[in-house]
C-alpha cells in the first residue's frame, strides 16, 4: 500500500486519505554578493531558480515572504519530509547564480526554519491571568485550556462532496479524536465579514466558499487538549490515495484565547448561521422567481412574434390566391384588345 512509504505518518481519516507528517520547513535568504539593492531582480525568476537548484528533489510549497529591506529576498519553503529537506540544504546552501537580465550575482542561504509553537507554560500562565480579568472559570468549557485552533485547513479536504463544499464537522471530530475525546467542534472561514456584536464574529462568506478554514477543536479534558497540542507540533497535513502522488498542506496550531466554543458564543453563532442561511434561502427564492418571470415574459414575447409572423404568412398566401397572376392578366388584356379590334373591323 502507498502509505507504507511514509512510516512516520499519523492516520487521521483513512477514507479521505488524510494523514499527518513531520513538518519540513526551510527559510531561504537570497542576497546580493556585493550588497547591491535587488530592485530590478524578479522574485518569480528567483523562485524558479530555487526550484532548479533543489533538483532532483522539489519543494512541495514555496512562497515569498514580505522582505523588510531591498537588500535581500526572503522565501519560505516546504518539503515532503526531513530527509529531502536535509539533502537540499546540503546541496543548495551558499549556491550562487546571476540574476537574469543583470550582472548581479545572488547568493542563497538556506536553513531549517524554527517552528513557532505555544508552550505549556504559555497557555497555563495565560488562563491564570485572564480568568480574573474576564470573569472566566476553569469549570466552564471554552474558558480554560481545552480548545485547539488549527488554521488554514483546505476546505475541500474536509467537505462531504462538491454539492456540499462546507467543512463537515463530523469529519473534523473523527479526524482529531485521535488525541482524545472531543466535546465540540466548530469552524470559521478564513475571511473577515464583520462583527455581530461584542461576543461573536459573523461567520460565512456570501460571495463563495473560501479555500481554507480555521478549525476549533474542544477536548473533553485538559489531558486530551495537551496531547493534541503535543501531537500536532511540527506537523503538516498530507492527502494520499492509492496510485496517486501525495499532496501536502501546512497549517498553524494555536490555543483559543477568545472563548470561541463557550456555550454562549456557540449558541449565538448557531443562531446567526441559521439566520444567514434563511436569508440566503429567501434571496435565492426571490432570484429564482424573478428569473422565472423573466423567462415567462421572454417566452410570451417570442410566441407573440411567432403568431404575428404566422398571421402575416397566411395573409400573404390569401392575397396571392385571390390576386390574378401576371400571365392571366396579360391574357385578359390580349383578349380585350382582340375584342376591341374585332369591333373596329
Amino acid at each position: 500500500m502507498d502509505i507504507q512509504r511514509f512510516p512516520d505518518c499519523v492516520k487521521l481519516l483513512d477514507h479521505l486519505g488524510l494523514y499527518l507528517r513531520d513538518h519540513a520547513k526551510v527559510r531561504i535568504l537570497v542576497i546580493s554578493e556585493m550588497g547591491e539593492a535587488l530592485v530590478d531582480v524578479n522574485s518569480w525568476e528567483v523562485m524558479e531558480k530555487l526550484h532548479k537548484l533543489a533538483e532532483p528533489e522539489r519543494f512541495t510549497h514555496i512562497r515569498l515572504q514580505k522582505s523588510p529591506a531591498l537588500e535581500f529576498l526572503l522565501f519560505e519553503g516546504l518539503f515532503q519530509d526531513r530527509e529531502i529537506m536535509s539533502y537540499v540544504i546540503r546541496n543548495t546552501n551558499n549556491s550562487k547564480f546571476k540574476a537574469q537580465g543583470s550582472n548581479v550575482v545572488l547568493t542563497v542561504k538556506i536553513k531549517e526554519d524554527a517552528y513557532d509553537y505555544p508552550t505549556v507554560d504559555e497557555w497555563e500562565t495565560y488562563f491564570k491571568t485572564i480568568n480574573g480579568k474576564r470573569n472566566w472559570s476553569e469549570c466552564h468549557p471554552g474558558e480554560r485550556a481545552d480548545t485547539v485552533i488549527i488554521k488554514n485547513l483546505p476546505t475541500k479536504w474536509f467537505s462531504l462532496d462538491s454539492n456540499n463544499p462546507r467543512p463537515c464537522e463530523r469529519f473534523l471530530k473523527d479526524a482529531f479524536s485521535v488525541y482524545g475525546t472531543i466535546r465540540k467542534v466548530d469552524y470559521e472561514d478564513c475571511v473577515e465579514d464583520g462583527e455581530l456584536g461584542d461576543d461573536i464574529t459573523v461567520i460565512g462568506n456570501q460571495f463563495g466558499i473560501p479555500l481554507t478554514f480555521n478549525a476549533y477543536i474542544q477536548y473533553q479534558n485538559y489531558a486530551h487538549f495537551k496531547a493534541a497540542m503535543a501531537g500536532l507540533k511540527g506537523k503538516q497535513l498530507m492527502r494520499l490515495f492509492p496510485g496517486q502522488k501525495p499532496t501536502f498542506s501546512p497549517f498553524v496550531v494555536d490555543y483559543d484565547r477568545t472563548g470561541f466554543l463557550t456555550d454562549k458564543t456557540h449558541k449565538l453563532r448557531k443562531l446567526e448561521r441559521e439566520r444567514l442561511a434563511e436569508e440566503a434561502k429567501r434571496k435565492h427564492e426571490a432570484y429564482m422567481k424573478q428569473q422565472n418571470e423573466l423567462m415567462k415574459k421572454q417566452l410570451e414575447k417570442r410566441q407573440k412574434k411567432k403568431r404575428k409572423m404566422e398571421e402575416k404568412r397566411l395573409e400573404d398566401l390569401k392575397k396571392k390566391a385571390t390576386k390574378p397572376s401576371k400571365k392571366k392578366k396579360r391574357r385578359k388584356e390580349d383578349g380585350d384588345m382582340a375584342q376591341n379590334d374585332m369591333k373596329e373591323i
